[in-house]
């Protein structure tokens, strides 16, 4: 009798459990932030060009064996994105928000040059 007892107050005790967890779950999807856009390999002597839209992001990989880099190099004005060092499989991400061109360097001596165009 003792045993049907515990038994009982186990079983509702997990029904009231349940109960709150799926009362407590949210039923709205949770937005993510990542932005729609492309991604580009940098290989050998390869720092790639692109034609994006505003908004999009842009995605690099080092796909190279040795080391690079991903720096805005404009002719005036501020520097708007670098990566910092890229070892071989790493990746790095820019959103482009204004519409331009701009210049960028993939290599830390500057002899490898690509260009981002963005369109409105």
């Amino acid at each position: 009798m003792l045993l049907h007892i515990r038994k009982s107050s186990l079983v509702g005790l997990a029904l009231v459990l349940c109960g709150f967890l799926a009362a407590c779950q949210s039923t709205q999807p949770l937005a993510t932030s990542s932005a729609p856009g492309i991604s580009v390999g940098i290989t050998g002597g390869i720092c790639p060009n692109a034609v994006i839209s505003s908004g999009q992001q842009v995605t690099w990989t080092n796909q190279d064996s040795r080391e690079h880099i991903v720096r805005h190099n404009p002719a005036e004005g501020t520097r708007e994105f670098d990566s910092g060092t890229l070892l071989p499989g790493d990746s790095f991400s820019y959103t482009f928000v204004n519409a331009g061109s701009y210049n960028y360097e993939c290599s830390e001596d500057g002899s490898m040059t690509g260009t981002i165009t963005v369109g409105p």
